[in-house]
């Protein structure tokens, strides 16, 4: 029985009078039709040949094939009939073998990009998701996974991660220098998230926010390394963050008949977006809608991690643990049941006085809580109204944990002045009380050489602070420098101390309880 012969460039079918060559295969993407262009030989004679294009679906098309490749061979159209026929048999199957094929490599790749873990893993984590201090045992895992000194920051990520069950999910950018470990803290991160629940994208366009396939984002996390690389779609990447939505109007052709026709893209949430950048500035907007996670930037952190850097190139740190912690965490994740949380005493929750945009970020602040108390489901209570809907119940113990995690963030949501330069400044206030004694006075070329600070980069810290009134010039001179004094020296104190009245209300709520359980 004739068999199809196949290699890289060509397909071969031979019968007992004819050998016919298919240069170039067919295509296996699609069964509506078999386009093969044929070199048709008679066997023994190398110089009776026919070649042509043909759909071999087509009647009109084969029928003409095959009585022009009989008279130009000279031979009966039967004998051409019955080859092609079997010839179509033969790219049937393969074809069919082929789609089978790329079936279970697709199959295999999506069950690669999920993750699945042993029965005794699953009821490990469900013995973990039901321990007491559930919240402070996932606390400490995050700092035993090499994030060096950033352990509140990753907390916060997570519990940030979280809310990809909520329909309005809370978003994350975390700021800092190059090479301050921004990138780490998210890969860090991302890496306890199961794969099945994010995407990690290094280019994003805003094309491909557009078209993106159904389904693709909902409950999932979109993570972007670098904002950098999603310039072009901040528009439409802000207003998902905002809306978890995003539509517009597209115009397509037709390439047959030319005619052009409106199309409307859609495409829906709820996603939790994150990303790294060093330009705050420029990202300002998205900021606003985002938890700020600032990177540590001080000698003492800096430090730390080159010790730490030290000891796992040296084998003295045991990094077989920090998978086990990670697959821990993972597998929590996949017993979450997701439901609507809510917060008895929101009523009485209040902002720190200085910080900006409070409409928003107290959505921010209250969701966080609320991300916390359904990591936390398991020991709280639940109810049920008469509609059927279950409800989970915060406590103060939820809301202790996202003020610990949150500070920060709302430290820098209330402050004037960008991340870098609150950093310099403080920096800077630090030497003076150290090197002079308390003196308020400074050379800027005394301090850009101490912190080894690029001469462009020293004046716009210098400008903006002189702007905003926290240090003033005494002197301008080219020999000796530019002469500053800082006038401001509490106002981060002053804004610590008003994030500090978190603490102090849940104490008062502590109280209003105790006193009202009270017989």
């Amino acid at each position: 029985m004739p068999q199809l012969q196949v290699t890289a460039d060509y397909m071969r079918y031979e019968t007992d009078r004819l050998q016919i060559t298919l240069w170039g295969g067919i295509e296996t993407h699609t069964v509506s039709r078999l386009r093969v262009t044929l070199h048709i030989q008679l066997r023994g004679n190398e110089y009776a040949s026919f070649r042509d294009t043909a759909d071999l679906y087509s009647h009109s098309q084969s029928d003409r094939l095959i009585k022009q490749a009989a008279e130009k061979l000279e031979v009966s159209s039967s004998v051409v009939g019955d080859a092609i026929a079997g010839l179509t048999r033969e790219l049937e199957g393969y074809r069919q073998q082929k789609r089978e094929e790329k079936r279970q490599r697709e199959q295999l790749k999506a069950e690669k990009g999920k993750d699945s873990f042993t029965s005794g893993l699953i009821q490990k984590a469900s013995r973990f998701m039901s321990s007491v201090n559930l919240t402070r045992r996932t606390h400490a895992l995050f700092g035993n996974l090499g994030l060096i000194g950033q352990q509140d920051n990753a907390a916060l990520l997570f519990f940030i991660f979280l809310t990809r069950f909520f329909r309005s999910p809370l978003h994350a950018i975390v700021m800092g220098s190059s090479g301050s470990g921004k990138t780490h803290l998210l890969q860090g991160v991302a890496g306890c998230v199961p794969r099945q629940h994010i995407h990690v994208t290094t280019s994003l366009s805003e094309n491909t926010l557009y078209y993106t396939p159904k389904d693709f984002l909902t409950h999932k996390i979109l993570l972007q390394e670098d904002l950098e690389g999603a310039y072009s779609a901040l528009l439409p990447l802000r207003e998902l963050m905002s809306n978890q939505e995003i539509s517009r109007f597209s115009t397509r052709t037709n390439s047959r008949t030319g005619d052009s026709k409106q199309v409307y893209l859609h495409v829906e949430g709820p996603v939790c977006v994150a990303g790294a950048t060093t330009r705050d500035k420029i990202y300002e907007d998205n900021a606003n809608r985002s938890f700020l996670i600032q990177i540590e930037e001080n000698p003492h952190h800096e430090a730390r991690v080159l010790e730490y850097q030290g000891k796992v190139a040296a084998g003295l740190v045991n990094t077989r643990h920090y998978q086990e912690s990670i697959n821990l965490l993972k597998a929590c994740q996949l017993l979450i049941r997701p439901m609507e949380v809510i917060i008895p005493f929101a009523p009485q929750l209040e902002l720190p006085p200085h910080v900006f945009k409070k409409m928003r970020t107290k959505n921010h602040y209250l969701t966080l809580i609320k991300a916390i108390t359904l990591w936390n489901q398991g020991q709280r209570e639940t109810t049920t109204d008469s509609d059927g809907n279950t409800y989970v119940k915060a406590t103060l113990e939820d809301v202790e944990w996202a003020n610990l995690l949150s500070k920060e963030s709302l430290l820098r949501k209330s402050d004037e002045l960008g991340g870098k330069t609150r950093n310099f400044f403080e920096s800077l206030k630090a030497l003076l009380k150290e090197s002079q004694e308390g003196s308020a006075v400074f050379y800027a070329k005394d301090i850009r050489k101490h912190f080894r600070l690029h001469p462009m980069q020293m004046k716009r810290f210098l400008d903006d602070l002189e702007g905003r009134g926290f240090v003033k010039c005494k002197s301008r001179s080219n020999k000796t420098g530019n002469e500053y004094e800082v006038t401001i020296w509490d106002d981060y104190e002053m804004l610590k101390g008003g994030v500090n009245m978190l603490d102090s209300l849940v104490e008062k709520l502590k109280t209003k309880t105790l006193t009202s359980c009270e017989p």
